[in-house]
């Protein structure tokens, strides 16, 4: 199946456009990581009761609010986490079999 000028020109600006969004995507989902990981470490240090050396006198009060804002914070970015890498996976493949189809393999 043979392309037409046109055709390659228009999927060409297509591919140039979902790459770009891939790599949008990409570094989303390492942000999100970064902050999964982050809410990670205050759910635990709110959940394991260790006294922290930098701040030793925080009230019990505080350290329950933070560790169930950590917790709720913890869920929603793993979840999107995870669904923007199924995401990112995703586009790759579609770029490279637009690719495929434009250098005609």
């Amino acid at each position: 199946m043979s392309l037409s000028r046109k055709e390659r020109d228009h999927l060409a600006e297509v591919i140039q456009r979902e790459n770009e969004m891939v790599l949008k995507v990409g570094r989303m989902v390492r942000n999100a990581f970064i902050l999964t990981l982050a809410f990670a470490a205050v759910t635990y240090w709110g959940w394991s009761g260790m006294t922290d050396p930098m701040f030793p006198n925080i009230p019990m009060s505080v350290r329950n609010v933070a560790k169930w804002i950590a917790l709720i914070g913890l869920i929603l970015s793993g979840l999107f986490t995870i669904l923007g890498f199924i995401s990112h996976r995703n586009g790759k493949k579609s770029v490279l079999k637009k690719i495929d189809l434009y250098e005609e393999k």
